[in-house]
């Protein structure tokens, strides 16, 4: 089985569609452009975003069940299999939350490379730390659902 590509794993429920929206082309920037785009998220948020998901190239993976950290738990069983099966070279996990240490750890004895991206303010440098890189990007407040582009980044952590 070969090495190929970039999955990028996005916890909708933690990071806006202006923060995913960015994502995607620094994703495409720094790695030519993920082959996997998934969006964990509930019910109302697929069906509210689902023209931004389409537009965006993103299967909206739908979480059914209810409870604190239902998503996160959906999206670690998911690239887990992912990695497994797919053997990317890079992991993109689009999170500002710090319960994915052990997902990161275990994709990297996988050998993936694991690459995080967040949202300013709601991510610590203690959360930064355990990826390979980080990218911090900065919400844009607008109305509507964050249809429109927009681009703000901090630094250029090239592989």
């Amino acid at each position: 089985m070969t090495r190929h590509g970039v999955m990028l794993l996005i916890d909708r429920d933690n990071v806006s569609l202006d923060v995913i929206e960015q994502a995607i082309p620094w994703v495409r920037k720094h790695f030519g452009g993920p082959h996997v785009c998934r969006a964990y998220c509930t019910p109302e948020s697929a069906v509210k975003h689902q023209l931004a998901f389409r537009r965006l190239g993103i299967r909206p993976m739908v979480n059914l069940a209810a409870g604190k950290n239902s998503t996160d738990i959906a999206l670690a069983v998911d690239a887990i299999d992912l990695a497994i099966a797919d053997r990317p070279e890079v992991v993109v996990i689009a999170s500002s939350d710090s319960d994915f240490a052990p997902l990161v750890t275990r994709l990297r004895e996988k050998g993936c490379r694991v690459v995080g991206v967040g949202q300013r303010g709601k991510t610590g440098e203690e959360t930064q730390l355990m990826y390979d890189d980080f990218e911090v990007l900065v919400h844009q407040k607008r109305g509507g659902d964050g249809a429109g582009p927009s681009s703000a980044t901090t630094a250029d952590p090239s592989p």
